[in-house]
């Protein structure tokens, strides 16, 4: 068996494949134990001697797998032999025979990360502008993104054999100026690297020698070597494939590949290896590859197992050909007839979902179908960690929790984002919105129990968080808390009815706060020790973390995954770059993301999620494999950032497309499932999508009356999915309609509220029956709101100060009033400086408007309160008004101002009581409800619109109106509407003229606007 290479004579080597359609494990099982691997060796009935052999196997999941296998089939007390994880593509440093002196220890992932993103911004500091440092990203992820890529590299050069002085052979100037670029600090990093990692070594170098040392001393024990058994890898890494060369040459030993394609052309087999032009991205060209090291013709490789009767793996082989030999598919007919394909897609499902979503809740579908008969399974296989997740929610709408065997990444985890949430506030000074999400975190406690954080953090809210932000840092929280006084705000504002003792809790736990964060953020600004800030953020973590009276609980797995990564930060630290406050809070998301914390083992789980990695080896009776679009299965080729494509090729690295053909390969061994299901969304993120060349190219020969079978399949889960989210045909909803017992309803409004009586009188009974009142958001930046108070507060303090004439320095006091108006807005610049260059251009115009009316007034009253008792059939109701300014003109008659800073009401919307304010003031004030004027009629009603390019006076009394006329309509009008909604069967309608509609209001969402305001439109 096998061809004979030049030299010494060595052993044939011994190999044997499982096709795809056969389960792994199973089969491997059943021969190893029933002799046909190892002559002589047939343990089935020997508990003991099962223990002499060695058995290597790419993962250590698959590990457990097999030993579950064993143990099922040898039933009783068994000593299991020796399972190794050789370790494949991504898996971890390998466990040899204890004989092995072992090379010298693998540096940290973390430590070599740090190290490289220091060596990385260095670089990229020391280059000039003009040098290029403008294309080489800046910023913590882009460093560490860089880092990684360079440590991939390191480990690539590493695993291929490929020694760093091949570098010295590229020709600069033969390459565009950047790669030029990243040749220069290649060769600076291969020299710096070694200094800077010491005696210990990467962690690829350290496997590969392992491996080499495992050959070599299996090479060395010859006829005294145990049964040795290598199953599963394709040896994709040089290392792996001479450790299952020197395991099949053993006289014991035996080596079984993974689905291994018989059906391909002879010809086509050879041409995936044949230069120049081979084909690393098919499936079978890892095996090929190994095969040809290995001197062994694939026809001498025995199959341990029948392929499925059901013939998928031929038509995948078809199916997968190379480009060069799919011409061959115009005599598909005679090698596979059309009822021989049908055959083998009888079990496959397709499901073309619209998108992401539609394709999530199918596969929940399929998966749980799967539950309803005993002891089947399924597993869904996709590289689309989204994917995976929206399924496993899904699932859970039906109560089923599903084993997801990639976990989740901790920076994604409840300890994750705390430790993130914590990182941010600091870095933001306790700005409000981190800061909120920081204390609603679930696991916060900050040396309280969760019931007393929660009613403190709700009174730290209302006082300070909510609004204008606060001065950064604890000093400034707990200053803005010691200066909140509730008779500043608005009577009718929520922080009015702020209590002591709330007041209280917010400053208790303000300092808590302060305290807790200390350490991280008394770093201040400037760049820290890396070292420094892990401790100070460790710290942190336990102090925003530690409860009052809780008792001692099992620590959670995310919570043990941070403390292991705080750990391997320290760890790395001394190596670390230097970096701001802000520069570390921006990088734990990356720092995190790479661990991963995975829940408890579940033996007997019937559902999993797996990745394709994940997914070798496993059998289950029902496989999903989901996102099979292009950029995902397979993934898409990002290019390397240190090395072009010529430059690859130059130095003998293995080509992107290799990854392509690792991808192929798991596809095709998922594919031999009793029960397959395909799926893919026709859009991702709402841009079409690409089904994966694998999908394309199984179509291509499936012949379209089968393949229109599979996808006829298909959609009767995506009708199931449909399905599932239709509701049943209910009443649409009606507009809101409150009836009150009269009791509870109002019996003073102000004449501001008129306007929204008249207009929406459900927002009246929201305000003032139910007690609500609307919340400023969180960090809300000072609007327009706030400039018109500023604005209205200068003026009126100024017309009160000079309510007869005015002074010689009118211009200089009309700005001190501003000053003292503004001052609040000091804490934003950008807003203050704006809003105060446009109120000094406003002086001039004001003034100059502020003489043309004083030249016939007596006086000014300016900011004034007054009221009115309207009487209604139940009781007096109040009409409060305050008033902007109320003039007495020399002729007799009152003249009432409104300054606007915003919109401006017409006369005919103020005719038509859509605006009532001003003649309702001018009501009031004709019956002597103002202190301090006299009660006269109002003989003009104006609003100043106050601009920066000028100043404006419009009417509010059109052509055909009086201001008494208006007056008095107006005040019938809101008497006639009082007296109505006394009666306890009026309801307070939602939005009872349609016209405003437009406009949003506070209470929108409570009247629940959107939804019948839609069904009313369809209606008219």
């Amino acid at each position: 068996m096998g061809e004979g290479r030049a030299g010494p004579v060595r052993p044939s080597p011994r190999v044997f494949t499982i096709p795809a359609s056969a389960p792994f494990l199973p089969v491997l099982a059943e021969a190893l134990l029933g002799g046909a691997l190892v002559p002589g060796f047939a343990p089935l009935g020997d508990p003991l001697a099962l223990a002499s052999a060695t058995i290597y196997l790419p993962t250590r999941r698959a590990g457990r797998l097999f030993a579950e296998e064993l143990r099922r089939r040898m039933g009783g007390t068994t000593l299991l032999p020796k399972i190794v994880p050789v370790g494949d593509v991504d898996e971890d440093a390998l466990i040899f025979s204890e004989e092995s002196a072992g090379p010298p220890k693998a540096v940290a992932p973390t430590t070599r990360r740090l190290a490289l993103a220091s060596l990385v911004g260095k670089w990229r500091a020391a280059l000039r502008d003009g040098d290029g440092r403008s294309v080489v990203a800046a910023g913590p992820g882009a460093g560490l993104a860089l880092a990684d890529a360079l440590a991939g590299l390191i480990d690539e050069m590493g695993a291929q054999q490929v020694p760093w002085s091949r570098l010295d052979d590229l020709v600069p100037g033969e390459h565009d100026r950047y790669w030029d670029m990243a040749l220069d600090f290649l060769k600076i990093a291969r020299e710096v690297w070694p200094s800077l990692r010491g005696e210990e070594v990467d962690a690829a170098v350290r496997r590969d020698r392992l491996i080499d040392a495992e050959a070599a001393r299996l090479a060395a024990l010859g006829d005294a070597a145990p049964p040795v058994i290598a199953a599963g890898s394709t040896g994709s890494m040089p290392a792996t494939a001479r450790l299952l060369d020197a395991v099949a040459r053993l006289p014991r030993g035996a080596l079984v590949l993974p689905g291994l394609d018989r059906h391909m052309a002879e010809a086509d087999w050879r041409s995936l290896t044949q230069e120049p032009s081979p084909a690393p991205s098919h499936p079978q060209y890892g095996l090929a590859r190994l095969l040809g090291g290995m001197h062994v013709r694939r026809a001498e490789v025995a199959a341990l197992a029948e392929a499925a009767a059901h013939r998928r793996d031929a038509l995948l082989s078809e199916a997968l050909l190379p480009a060069e030999a799919t011409p061959g598919w115009a005599s598909l007919a005679e090698r596979l007839p059309e009822a021989t394909r049908a055959a083998a897609l009888a079990e496959v499902t397709l499901i073309e979902a619209d998108d992401a979503r539609e394709e999530a809740l199918a596969i929940a579908l399929v998966l749980r179908e799967a539950l309803e008969q005993e002891s089947r399974t399924a597993a869904l296989i996709t590289p689309d960690r989204d994917l995976a997740r929206r399924v496993a929610a899904e699932l859970l709408r039906f109560g089923i929790a599903i084993d997801d065997s990639a976990g989740e990444p901790l920076s994604e985890s409840g300890a994750g984002r705390l430790a993130r949430l914590i990182a941010d506030a600091a870095a933001e000074r306790l700005a409000p919105l981190p800061l909120a999400a920081l204390l609603r975190h679930a696991a916060s406690r900050l040396g309280l129990d969760r019931t007393a954080l929660g009613r403190a953090i709700d009174a730290l809210e209302l006082t300070v968080l909510r609004g204008p932000r606060p001065a950064p840092g604890a000093e400034g929280l707990a200053a803005a808390v010691a200066g909140f006084r509730p008779a500043d705000w608005h009577r009718d504002d929520p922080r009015r009815g702020v209590t002591e003792d709330q007041r209280e809790r917010a400053a208790d736990l303000a300092r808590r706060i302060g305290e807790a964060l200390a350490p991280l953020a008394g770093l201040g600004p400037g760049l820290h020790a890396f070292a420094d800030l892990v401790a100070a953020h460790r710290a942190a973590v336990a102090a925003v973390l530690a409860g009052e009276g809780d008792a001692p609980t099992e620590i959670a797995p995310d919570e043990i995954a941070l403390a292991t990564a705080f750990d391997e930060l320290a760890a790395g630290a001394p190596l670390a770059p230097a970096m701001s406050l802000a520069d570390f809070a921006a990088a734990l998301p990356h720092l995190l993301a790479d661990t991963p914390v995975r829940p408890p083992l579940d033996a007997g789980a019937r559902l999993r999620i797996y990745g394709p990695l994940e997914a070798r080896l496993v059998d289950v009776d029902r496989v999903v494999l989901a996102s099979l679009v292009e950029d995902v299965w397979p993934a898409m080729m990002r290019p390397d950032p240190w090395l072009s494509r010529p430059m690859r090729a130059a130095l003998g690295l293995d080509v992107p497309e290799r990854r392509i053909g690792l991808a192929a390969h798991d596809f095709a061994q998922a594919c031999g499932a009793p029960e397959l299901v395909l799926s893919y969304p026709r859009k991702l993120g709402g841009a079409p999508t690409v089904p994966s060349r694998f999908l394309q190219r199984l179509a291509a020969v499936s012949g379209r009356e089968a393949w229109n079978a599979a996808r006829s399949r298909g959609e009767r889960w995506r009708r199931v999915a449909g399905a599932v989210d239709v509701e049943p045909a209910k009443e649409r909803i009606r507009r809101p309609a409150p009836t009150p017992p009269a009791a509870l309803r109002p019996t003073r409004l102000s004449v501001t509220e008129i306007e929204t009586f008249l207009r929406d009188p459900y927002a009246i009974y929201a305000r003032h029956v139910l007690g609500l009142r609307p919340l400023d958001p969180l960090d809300a930046p000072p609007g327009a709101g706030e400039r018109g108070t500023a604005i209205h507060e200068a003026l009126g303090e100024f017309a009160k100060a000079f309510p007869e004439a005015l002074p010689a320095d009118a211009a200089s006091r009309l700005a001190g009033f501003g000053r003292v108006a503004f001052a609040p807005l000091a804490a934003f610049p950008a807003e203050h400086a704006l809003w105060w260059a446009r109120f000094e251009k406003l002086i001039p115009l004001y003034l100059a408007w502020e003489r043309g009316r004083r030249a016939g007034l007596d006086r000014v009253i300016a900011e004034t309160g007054g009221h009115l008792l309207i009487e209604g059939t139940r009781g007096p109701f109040r009409l409060n008004a305050y008033a902007d300014r109320i003039e007495q003109r020399k002729g007799g008659g009152l003249a009432i101002l409104d300054f606007k800073t915003g919109a401006v009401p017409t006369a005919k919307q103020t005719r038509a009581n859509y605006s009532p304010q001003l003649p309702l003031e001018a009501a009031i004030a004709a019956r002597g409800g103002f202190a301090g004027v006299p009660g006269e009629e109002a003989v003009e009603l104006v609003y100043v619109k106050l601009g920066t390019a000028e100043l404006k006076q419009i009417s509010a009394v059109d052509k055909d109106a009086t201001a008494l006329g208006l007056a008095e309509d107006a005040l019938e009008r809101v008497t006639t509407l009082v007296r109505a909604f006394e009666n306890p069967a009026q309801p307070y309608v939602a939005l009872r003229r349609t016209q405003f509609r437009g406009r949003s209001g506070p209470y929108d969402h409570l009247a629940r606007v959107r939804e019948w305001s839609v069904g009313e439109e369809e209606a008219e």
